[in-house]
């Protein structure tokens, strides 16, 4: 096995090289696989760039790309696309761990190319796998260069979302003390862990102030203060909702 790290690039693919340029340029990556359209004459054209390396079109970087695939989508104007790109993500997934060759995968997906619906599934699919993702402007008069940006909230909820829910059982339960934050501040109750322990007992200030720890380097709260003060950020209200709509799904499919 080699081992090492390798990117593997996941991109939408619409008429244009222009993004997926960007991209290249960006990433560097080893693997790049194209979804597109079953009709779309732009994708393959840009897909035969990318088996020639064509640096032209593509940037200095494509020549150091191992990996070109593309998987397509039999329609991308439907109630059917989100669902397909969801299928289409994982297959590049779990090909690209094929291809790996004992090396450990960072995965980044574009969610500009194709039609809406695509980048609809596209985002959604990179938020339940665990994929980062970016989203490449046009360009424009007076602004050619630095058109890719990565798009924080959506990562930094993926990054959440994946420690919960592949985390062990304590890393969930971190969610109580965020809940009790949320519940303190709607109610001007103080945010220390002092005062957090008289409700959350037998836990002790110790154990809250480890667990706050852990909730800000993940930016679920924010602390300030001497004597620490917890506040909750609009990335952990997100989280906390996404989960306690999963528990209570569960609950009543229970019973």
């Amino acid at each position: 096995m080699a081992g090492g790290k390798a990117k593997v690039l996941i991109h939408s693919q619409g008429e244009s090289e222009g993004p997926l340029r960007e991209a290249i340029e960006h990433y560097r990556p080893q693997f790049v696989f194209l979804i597109c359209n079953e009709s779309s004459a732009g994708a393959k054209v840009v897909l035969k760039h990318l088996e020639d390396r064509e640096t032209k079109y593509l940037g200095q970087w494509v020549g150091d790309i191992e990996h070109v695939e593309m998987i397509r989508i039999e329609d991308a104007w439907s109630d059917e696309t989100v669902l397909q790109m969801f299928a289409a993500i994982d297959k590049a997934k779990k090909r690209a761990l094929e291809l790996a060759d004992g090396r450990e995968l960072s995965f980044y997906s574009g969610v500009a190319g194709g039609t809406k619906l695509m980048v609809i599934g596209s985002a959604l699919a990179a938020i339940n796998g665990g994929i980062s993702t970016y989203y490449v402007n046009k360009e424009m008069p007076g602004k050619s260069s630095n058109l890719l940006f990565e798009i924080g909230f959506m990562n930094d909820l993926m990054s959440s979302i994946n420690w919960l829910k592949y985390g062990r059982y304590n890393e969930k339960n971190n969610l109580r003390y965020l809940s009790e934050v949320i519940r303190r501040e709607e109610s001007g109750e103080i945010r220390t862990a002092e005062e957090m322990a008289t409700t959350l007992d037998p836990i002790v200030p110790k154990s809250i102030r480890n667990a706050m720890r852990v909730l800000k380097d993940h930016g679920l709260v924010e602390i300030e203060g001497h004597p620490q003060e917890y506040s909750s950020t609009t990335l952990g209200h997100y989280v906390l909702s996404l989960f306690q709509a999963h528990d209570e799904g569960e609950r009543s499919g229970s019973e």
